[in-house]
């Protein structure tokens, strides 16, 4: 009864003074206090990416800012950016000299590439609950506790990022909040695509610092006192812009929590083969010695004779783990995107490669890292037929420059595809691509397509990405021997034995020696290549 009292007065006393009780707040609203200082209850980590070019008279004065530190939990890396003034040499000699070479890490561009870029690239080897401080080789820390006070003010787990004062040198005048901090995971939400413009990483720091404060939802500490020294006696000429907010192509949604890595991540794998079970076999073989990290393997296949559905049924025997699944014969060119549907969506798994029967897998590859770099970049693909070597098209017989390509870790690259030539510029490719089922699964659903050729051809038409970030290997991990053809393509192809004489040789007991493939040298995706045939 007196709840029921107490709550009629409040109501009263609501209407009697002219207000009305307030709605209580929906759950997706988020509100945030980052200006509130909590208990120092952990010591967080910092990492403090130095990006140096050509300032070997001022590295030396970055490092001991840091070195003097009045705090242990950090690391550095510093990124040396093509420097042509021994810059590099100097800073780790100063390393060596003061014992800190188990706090640092050195990486060398052997071009410059700029800071945004060099930043990446550091941030890319970084733990996600890391935080990072950007800080040019030229400045320095304005005082042994700013470690301190960086570390005061992330204790507030709604601070996912800061802005701090700095002094500009040698006027010794208090500068606005230029000097930066923010977690590591919350950078790498960052799509790769959107640090891109016209083919090349873009120069501009706005590229990634707006993302940060957009994703970050409010949550940015705005730190009064200045932390850093802005030497603006530098006689280097910085070519990176600092461009303003509002210049920002994409807008990024604030983050309702922080970021978490995506687990449990799958891919599976689907080839293609038409009346070549001699040479699927050398394919399956491959894949089951070199490739690891994947869960469902598929073969969809056609046969146009009961001597090749044979020949397939011995694969079977040959291959049990491998799921085989037949188009028929008489109405294949109908059944073939609903066989395609069926095996792609129908399984959990996020991500899917596609090959093709004559592709034969020649070095190691896990196909979890690749899942993990795509989920990291936001990459459109991963061409595992793709290294630094591949210089020629085959398909036209002409030279294909290496598209510009970003270093990354782990030996991998990212280029813009939409700049690649020829082979490079075929973002759909089957040969053995790694895609996300949540990006093609439109197109696959909505295109006509009868054959592999043509899902290719029509996925090229009208499903081409404006927009998008590819990544391979330093060495491609595959080769595509084209013995032979089996549809009127019009490709090109060695026309060394027809798929009758191939079926022939696999019905003797025989296989292609793929040992002699392992990590071979190849311009091109497709490889002229006279195969050993030997025992299975």
């Amino acid at each position: 009864m007196w709840r029921l009292i107490l709550v009629f007065l409040v109501a009263l006393g609501g209407f009697w003074f002219g207000k009305t009780p307030q709605p209580k707040k929906s759950k997706s609203s988020i509100v945030v206090h980052p200006e509130t200082d909590f208990p120092i209850v952990e010591h967080k980590s910092f990492v403090v990416v130095i990006y140096a070019h050509n300032q070997a008279l001022w590295c030396e004065r970055a490092l001991r800012s840091i070195f003097e530190q009045d705090y242990d939990h950090y690391r550095v890396v510093l990124v040396d950016d093509g420097s042509t003034d021994r810059t590099v040499e100097k800073a780790n000699q100063f390393i060596v000299d003061n014992n800190q070479a188990d706090k640092v890490i050195l990486i060398h561009n052997e071009t410059r590439i700029g800071e945004p870029a060099s930043l990446y690239r550091a941030i890319d080897g970084c733990l996600d609950r890391e935080i990072i401080i950007p800080l040019n080789a030229k400045d320095w820390f304005s005082s042994p506790l700013a470690l301190n006070r960086f570390n005061v003010a992330y204790q507030n787990p709604d601070v996912w990022m800061s802005f701090a004062q700095s002094i500009d040198y040698p006027s010794y005048e208090i500068a606005k909040a230029t000097q930066t901090s923010y977690y590591a995971a919350l950078f790498k939400q960052i799509r790769l695509a959107d640090l891109y413009q016209n083919g090349h990483f873009t120069s501009s720091l706005d590229a990634y610092l707006t993302p940060l404060i957009q994703m970050s939802g409010g949550r940015i500490r705005h730190l009064s006192e200045p932390l850093a020294f802005c030497n603006l006696a530098s006689p280097v000429k910085m070519e990176i812009t600092h461009t303003g907010f509002s210049e920002c192509e994409y807008e990024y949604k604030p983050l309702a929590d922080f970021p978490k890595p995506r687990i449990g991540t799958k891919a599976d794998i689907l080839v293609f083969s038409f009346d070549r079970p001699l040479q699927l076999y050398a394919c399956l073989e491959s894949i089951q010695r070199y490739m690891s990290g994947f869960e469902n393997l598929t073969v969809l296949y056609r046969a146009s004779s009961d001597e090749f559905v044979s020949g397939y049924n011995k694969l079977k025997n040959a291959f049990p783990l491998v799921q085989f699944v037949a188009q028929s014969m008489d109405d294949y060119k109908h059944d073939f995107k609903p066989n395609i549907l069926k095996i792609v969506f129908d399984s959990p798994s996020q991500y899917i490669l596609f090959g093709v029967d004559d592709i034969v897998v020649k070095d190691f590859v896990d196909l979890k890292f690749c899942m993990d770099q795509m989920e990291k970049t936001g990459a459109y693909g991963f061409y595992l037929r793709f290294g630094k070597h591949i210089n020629f098209c085959y398909q036209s017989g002409q030279p294909q420059k290496l598209p510009p390509s970003q270093s990354l870790s782990g030996g991998i690259y990212a280029w813009d595809i939409q700049t690649g030539e020829n082979d490079w510029g075929f973002a759909n490719s089957l040969d053995m691509t790694l895609f996300r089922k949540e990006q093609i699964k439109e197109p696959f659903t909505q295109l006509k397509y009868k054959t592999p050729n043509s899902l290719e051809y029509n996925l090229a038409v009208n499903a081409t990405p404006k927009k998008a970030m590819g990544l391979y290997f330093e060495r491609s991990k595959l080769v595509n021997i084209p013995m032979n053809i089996v549809g009127r393509t019009g490709n090109p192809h060695m026309n060394y034995l027809s798929t009758d004489e191939l079926l022939t040789k696999f019905n003797q007991g025989l296989k292609i020696d793929i040992e002699p493939l392992y990590k071979v040298e190849n311009r091109s995706p497709h490889f002229d290549y006279i195969p050993e045939f030997v025992l299975r």
